[in-house]
């Protein structure tokens, strides 16, 4: 997937150099790990069940101009309809299962395009993030990094979308990696890390493709710092 052309921001080049890294790796599984849930003992991490099914989503970097600064950036997530049967209320990227006849990127611009009411996909693809295993639902996640320099007009999709917000990029490049939150699902309680974006606290399979993210782009802004 190259995005490298003339007219190519400087600061993209390099992060896509960044997610191709084998160098980080090791520091992007570690933020990862630190934002799965704590009663998950790492099964997100394992291989998926035979049975998992194939899903794909979108992490868009907006920026609001072409010239702006890529800290200026945010990511449209998802609140989740309590109707829904997977993950109901949660807060998610847009994204979903593979549909026959579709591979793991078809799917996640697919389902962009659906969820937010868009017409056709604006963005520009960097590259594949981690794959996780949301093993509460038996879905093998295939996450993508794209990127979109300018504002764009958002339809959600009113049965899909209960609401949708915009995680500042700032946020995870300063954010405090011991924030916590409380959950519960019948008699059982946890606690998980999570990213906060105003009221609300991201966390669970959407918090561990954050963190992977954000390892990514601290390493980034790290760089600069150097320059």
């Amino acid at each position: 997937m190259s995005i490298v052309n003339e007219v190519t921001p400087r600061w993209l080049t390099r992060l896509q150099s960044l997610v191709q890294c084998p160098e980080l790796l090791p520091n992007r599984q570690r933020l990862r790990a630190r934002y799965s849930p704590e009663l998950a003992y790492g099964r997100h991490f394992s291989p998926p069940s035979p049975q998992a099914k194939p899903a794909a989503v979108m992490v868009m970097l907006q920026l609001p101009s072409i010239d702006a600064d890529w800290k200026e950036a945010t990511i449209p997530l998802t609140v989740r309809p309590n109707h829904l049967p997977d993950h109901p209320g949660q807060i998610s990227f847009p994204g979903g299962r593979v549909e026959s006849g579709e591979d793991h990127l078809q799917a996640a611009v697919r389902e962009f395009e659906e969820e937010l009411g868009v017409s056709r996909f604006p963005g520009t693809m960097v590259d594949q993030l981690q794959p996780i295993w949301v093993f509460n639902s038996d879905y093998w996640l295939v996450p993508f990094l794209s990127v979109h320099l300018g504002p764009i007009e958002y339809r959600p999709c009113d049965y899909e979308v209960a609401r949708l917000i915009h995680m500042p990029v700032h946020e995870l490049l300063h954010c405090d990696d011991r924030q916590q939150g409380n959950y519960s699902r019948g008699s059982v309680h946890w606690r998980a890390h999570a990213f906060r974006c105003g009221e609300d606290l991201v966390w669970g399979a959407t918090g561990i493709v954050l963190g992977d993210l954000a390892a990514i782009l601290r390493e980034m802004a790290s760089q600069e710092d150097r320059l």
